[in-house]
């Protein structure tokens, strides 16, 4: 989907149809545009740009503080779209999709009526306002790179025997997979572009890079190397906190609910945690980083109680800005785990019972005491990557589009 929170901002309020939109966590000069328009990018402003260096940029545009409810809706009803018109829909994103070609689809003009017959299915039961581009290849990596090449309401198909010339107009940063750091190693081998990484040998990648190289061998030759879900190895939630939360008493309240709203993502994943970090940020000093291994847990008390406890060990003076709670060592509990210690047995079946509560009447109907006056911070975000959930309380070689 193209620009998609902002132009879902677009859908519903056609007044900004247009015009410059950017979306914010929170509007403040001091936030982060994590949306904007097609308007807005025509200014340069990009995801990161802070809210207040948008403005300078361009004095009229429009911060709207984010709405994830409405997003996952938009994004929920996308999913209907394309499920009612193909079975091998995959969802990787709460705004990218990938959906396997068989048979006869992976024909060209085949695959080209059913990508024309996505798009025109979203305008007319979604939202006229919304486009999406798409790419078709011979694996999911190479579709999402045709896809990037055409933007607004693009569609690309790239074959395989054109792999050569469309290397040849990238930049090595322009693949999915390749960032920076990858990028200087690329460079240390002499290899500087992506035509030159695809001309590669297997044994160079291998040697070079171990598996991974070998992996990249296959990919950019349209093997699909990429269909496999990795299990999740850390769940973690960070908050740049508003201005009047950005005190040591104010912010301890705001990490209350930060822990909480990891504990749940927890649970609905029936994970258990081993270990737990805490991470304070502050404008004009070093940031504050503390972590405790513990027994398998996944009961919100005891994890805020853990979280609150690193918090508190930090004895300087400075102003926090950001806060970043992050569980991990997580273990995969299939049967129902009993802890050994009744209080904790027993505060896990607490955990559960509150959310059940918030499940049926709404998020933070019932939460602990230790979050009062931080109703309106922390609000629900989508996680990327995860778009099923929104954060409550905060092979064979085949055609893929």
């Amino acid at each position: 989907m193209n620009s998609f929170f902002a132009s879902v901002e677009q859908q519903v309020q056609p007044v900004l149809r247009g015009k410059p939109v950017c979306v914010a966590p929170y509007t403040g000069n001091t936030g982060c545009c994590i949306a904007k328009s097609y308007e807005a990018k025509s200014f340069g402003i990009s995801t990161g740009h802070l809210v207040g260096d948008a403005k300078k940029i361009c004095p009229q545009i429009i911060v709207l503080e984010s709405r994830p409810e409405l997003y996952m809706f938009y994004h929920r009803e996308i999913v209907k779209v394309l499920e009612g018109l193909s079975p091998y829909v995959s969802i990787r994103s709460v705004d990218e999709f990938n959906i396997k070609l068989t048979g006869s689809d992976q024909k060209e003009k085949e695959a080209i009526k059913i990508a024309n017959g996505f798009k025109k299915a979203i305008r007319e039961k979604v939202g006229d306002y919304l486009s999406c581009s798409i790419g078709i290849s011979a694996n999911s990596w190479l579709a999402k790179l045709a896809g990037e090449q055409k933007k607004p309401d693009g569609l690309v198909l790239l074959a395989l025997d054109e792999l050569p010339a469309f290397y040849d107009l990238l930049k090595l940063t322009d693949l999915p997979g390749i960032n920076v750091a990858m990028e200087r190693q690329l460079l240390n081998r002499n290899i500087k572009t992506p035509l030159e990484f695809f001309n590669q040998s297997m044994v160079d990648l291998s040697l070079w890079f171990g598996h991974p190289g070998r992996v990249w061998y296959y990919r950019l030759r349209g093997f699909e190397t990429d269909d496999y879900k990795s299990p999740t190895k850390s769940i973690g939630h960070q908050h740049v906190l508003a201005p009047k939360f950005r005190n040591k008493i104010a912010a301890r309240q705001v990490l209350s609910k930060m822990a909480q709203k990891c504990s749940r993502r927890l649970r609905n994943k029936n994970l258990y945690t081993g270990a737990i970090g805490v991470c304070v940020s502050f404008l004009n000093a070093p940031s504050y980083h503390k972590s405790v291994s513990t027994g398998l847990i996944a009961d919100g008390q005891t994890i805020q109680k853990l979280s609150l406890k690193l918090y508190d060990d930090y004895s300087g003076t400075n102003s926090p800005f950001r806060l970043a709670v992050t569980l991990y060592n997580l273990i995969q509990i299939k049967d129902k785990q009993i802890s050994l210690f009744s209080d904790i047995e027993k505060s896990l079946q607490l955990s559960i019972a509150m959310d059940k509560i918030n499940d049926q009447f709404g998020d933070e109907t019932i939460y602990p005491a230790s979050m009062l006056g931080s109703s309106d911070a922390v609000p629900n975000r989508i996680p990327f990557g995860d778009p099923g959930r929104l954060e409550f309380f905060d092979r064979n070689q085949q055609r893929v589009m």
